[in-house]
Order: C-alpha cells, then sequence, then structure tokens
C-alpha cells in the first residue's frame, strides 16, 4: 500500500512539468481564448481481473473540462466513473468492481478544422482503482494516454470519440491494465 502513496508525488510533479512544457513551448501569438466542457458515457474494460480474453467490460460515464492554450496544444481535467458488474468464472464469483477516476492530461490536436484528431498523455489518481497484479485492491495511480477525434459541429457544438489505455504506476509493464472507449458532446466557450 506504501508503493502508490510514494508515487503519488511523481505524478503530480510529472503533471506538472507536462502543464509547463505545453505553456512554454506555445507560441505566444497564437493564444486563442477558447475551452470546452465535456460530458459523455461509453464501456470500460477491467483487464487484470478479466475471466476471459475478451476482458471484463462494463458500463462508463466521463466528463471534463478543456482550455486551450494555442491552436494545437490543449490542457484538460476530467472525471469517470465505471462498473463493472458481478460474473461467475468456473464457478467462482468474481466482483462486482467500480472505478473512479481523475485526470490531468495535456493534448496535442492534430489539426484544427471541422475534424479535431488528437492525442494525449496524462496522469489518473483513482479513489476506486481498477486493480493490477502488485495492487489488488486497486491502484491509486495511473499513467495514461488518449485517442481521440472531435467533429467541431457548430461555434458552440462539438461531438467526438476517444479511447483511453492506463498502466499503473506501480508496474508501468503492465500495460494496458485498464481501457474506455466513449463517445462525448462538447459545450465550446469564451474565456474571455
Amino acid at each position: 500500500m506504501n508503493q502508490p502513496i510514494r508515487m503519488f508525488p511523481r505524478a503530480l510533479i510529472f503533471a506538472a512539468a507536462m502543464v509547463l512544457i505545453v505553456t512554454v513551448s506555445a507560441p505566444g501569438h497564437t493564444f486563442i481564448s477558447e475551452g470546452h466542457g465535456w460530458g459523455g458515457a461509453g464501456v470500460a474494460n477491467l483487464h487484470h481481473e478479466a475471466p476471459t480474453a475478451a476482458g471484463w467490460w462494463g458500463p462508463v460515464v466521463h466528463g471534463g473540462l478543456v482550455i486551450n492554450l494555442s491552436d494545437f496544444w490543449r490542457v484538460g481535467i476530467d472525471a469517470g466513473a465505471g462498473h463493472h458488474f458481478q460474473r461467475e468464472d468456473d464457478g467462482e464469483t468474481i466482483g462486482p468492481h467500480s472505478v473512479v477516476s481523475t485526470g490531468l492530461e495535456a493534448r496535442y490536436a492534430l489539426d484544427i478544422v471541422t475534424y479535431v484528431p488528437y492525442i494525449g498523455l496524462g496522469v489518473g489518481i483513482h479513489p476506486l482503482g481498477p486493480p493490477s497484479n502488485t495492487m489488488p485492491q486497486g491502484e491509486l495511480a495511473t499513467f495514461r494516454a488518449t485517442i481521440g477525434l472531435d467533429y467541431r459541429h457548430s461555434r458552440e457544438w462539438s461531438f467526438g470519440a476517444a479511447a483511453q489505455l492506463h498502466t499503473p504506476m506501480t508496474q508501468p509493464a503492465d500495460f494496458p491494465h485498464y481501457s474506455t472507449l466513449r463517445v462525448h458532446v462538447g459545450y465550446h466557450f469564451r474565456r474571455f
């Protein structure tokens, strides 16, 4: 249990460094005053305790806030909750298991027209986390990678889809130990 607690300061340092790098590397003349809030739903796969090769799927809801630092760089914060229902595997009862997470992420948009593909790297903190080999009660902190696509329907609204892969900070080689697929809707706003 002490390992995730020791990893927490490293996760905060990593997140702060990402935000600093993104802020410093973004050219000042391209700053735009826009952000967006989003919410969505999807499915999540709990890989570690999956009774079959197909995994242990369950519903998940997510929401978040993204602030544009420049035309291409963004910083996002989000929260999500998933639930994996009780299952039977060879007469053994597995679960149920819930996963709650919050995350901080640096995003890079690959294009800024109607369709906006993006990639992101971040850290996640899990008050109720997905189990792993080293932490069967649930991981507290994870690294994560995101790939997504947003469709800018109008000035105020966008629709999109994203996939996230998580790996535990206690054992990064256990990749992925949790993954999510979601669709979402976003409302865009002007910061000033």
